[in-house]
């Protein structure tokens, strides 16, 4: 491979035996296995983009470190991150259509995270969500109707405190069917993703009703934003997933819809008044009055992340943590209110500079449910002192 050329991968710094060391791990949930590597590597590594030989690698290596590479080993290095298909190749090209072909094929979603994210035997993610809600207080049947739920797309252990907040809320809504928005974590062509397969959990298959897909196909806007591939290696629904069923007695349909980023429209290339989004709010609710079952909104969506592991130079002290902390506050108080424009703006005030995972969904969220009354129930900062991820559930009332 005479120029090889990296793929779309996460880049992970972290410390092990003393070592500063980097995770390459790929971003699209193609490949299972991660590559540790020094940074030494890892700066070689950055110069794959397509444009550079191995030679040319192997110049700039030298320049930049003083210190000789032989091309061999670079050599050995692209044998090794092609067989990780962590390269575009031929190799890699022939593995995406097999698993595309393969899922695409299939009417259901399997569970990706059964087994890594949680357990895969029913009965122990049973017990493990019996455990996580243990202790957690009744909530007394609300007076109003519940119309959508805001939680985070963090794994369960470290969103602990929010999930076991914000779920025992859906114990009290009417919900036949469930609209989800996630962020998708990978590149899309579109700001919304919709997903019209069942999607599988280690408790039972959660059903998107026959009607609805029907619907949703006649509709000449949204048929044009099904797409099945993000969904694949997703977590951010998927998580949300085995918690409803735990606290959802009687059946259920789901309509999945990962949402892609809105870099465009918070750098000013497109306001948040573009038909686009006009016209896929109104098309859905048209959808929802027409299936005629009673609907909530879920987003699964992070707040910010900040420090090492996503890219910021500064020290994560308490006063950036508080700092952080506080931006978040007035992020939730647009939420609170059900503002979804106030909601964007205040994000775009920073730049996104604290990168807020959840603008897409949340702000979709909103827009779907003006008109109603938000309570902000819970809200965590987890934090290993190197990096941090904000989290917060919400409750939305008719």
């Amino acid at each position: 491979m005479e120029r090889p050329k990296l793929r779309f991968i996460d880049v992970i710094p972290f410390e092990q035996d003393g070592q500063d060391l980097i995770l390459l791990r790929d971003a699209e949930g193609v490949v299972e296995n991660a590559l540790a590597v020094s940074r030494e590597v890892a700066f070689m590594v950055a110069l794959m983009d397509g444009t550079r030989t191995l030679r040319d690698i192997q110049a700039e290596f030298m320049r930049a470190s003083g210190e000789m590479v032989y091309i061999e080993r670079i050599e050995e290095l692209v044998k090794v991150m092609d067989e990780n298909l962590l390269l575009e190749s031929e190799r890699y090209d022939r593995h995406i259509k097999s698993l595309r072909d393969e899922y695409c094929s299939s009417p259901v979603r399997k569970a990706y995270l059964a087994g890594k994210g949680y357990a895969s035997n029913r009965m122990e993610l049973l017990s493990f969500l019996a455990d996580l809600f243990d202790g957690s207080a009744a909530r007394p049947a609300p007076a109003r109707q519940i119309a959508g739920i805001l939680a985070p797309h963090i794994d369960y252990q470290r969103g602990v405190a929010v999930y076991r907040e914000i779920y025992p809320y859906l114990r009290g809504a009417a919900k036949p069917l469930i609209v989800i928005f996630g962020t998708c974590h990978r590149p899309t062509d579109r700001l919304w993703s919709i997903s019209l397969k069942d999607f599988e959990t280690p408790l039972e298959t959660i059903p998107c009703g026959q009607g609805l897909r029907e619907l949703i196909e006649a509709n000449e806007l949204l048929k044009g934003y099904v797409d099945e591939w993000p969904h694949r290696a997703e977590h951010s629904i998927e998580l949300q997933l085995p918690l409803i069923q735990f606290m959802v007695e009687e059946d259920f349909e789901i309509l999945p819809i990962l949402t892609g980023s809105m870099h465009e429209y918070v750098g000013g290339l497109k306001g948040t008044d573009a038909e686009e989004v006009r016209l896929l709010v109104e098309n859905l609710k048209g959808v929802l009055e027409a299936y005629g079952k009673p609907w909530l909104i879920l987003s699964g969506a992070d707040l910010a992340h900040i420090g090492a592991q996503f890219g910021d130079r500064y020290p994560l002290d308490p006063m950036t943590l508080e700092s952080s902390r506080h931006k978040d506050e007035a992020i939730l108080e647009r939420v609170r209110n059900v503002d979804a424009e106030g909601f964007f703006q205040a994000v775009k005030s920073e730049g996104d500079s604290r990168r807020i995972c959840g603008l897409t969904p949340i702000f979709f969220q909103l827009k779907l449910l003006e008109g109603c009354t938000s309570d902000i129930v819970s809200y965590d900062q987890w934090t290993d002192g190197q990096s941090s991820v904000s989290f917060a559930g919400g409750v939305f009332y008719r």
